[in-house]
């Protein structure tokens, strides 16, 4: 027999933080995009490695984009999780009485 063990403020919580840490991961990418880009205009410009470089950095970040969005995707899920079993249980409650 299965068991369920939920506690919504755990899982609660872990969708908080996921949202914080999708933020500081977005705030330190647009940090370091601009300093690439600074760099690629002024310090960095040769006829073809800084092309490169740039187009690999774009490359990267938009990889990190993309996982960035998918930490968002997951802290849907947990909140969404939270309520359908928050939910669930009180429905089971209801139909005890």
């Amino acid at each position: 027999m299965s068991n369920i063990t939920v506690s919504y403020a755990e899982i609660e919580q872990a969708a908080a933080q996921l949202a914080q840490g999708q933020d500081e991961i977005a705030a330190r990418l647009r940090a370091m995009r601009q300093r690439i880009q600074q760099l690629g205009s002024s310090g960095f410009v040769t006829d073809r490695a800084s092309v490169a470089f740039t187009e690999s950095f774009d490359a990267y970040t938009a990889s990190a984009d993309a996982v960035i969005a998918k930490l968002g995707e997951i802290r849907a899920f947990l909140a969404q999780a939270a309520g359908a079993l928050r939910d669930m249980d009180a429905q089971i409650a209801a139909r005890i009485r």
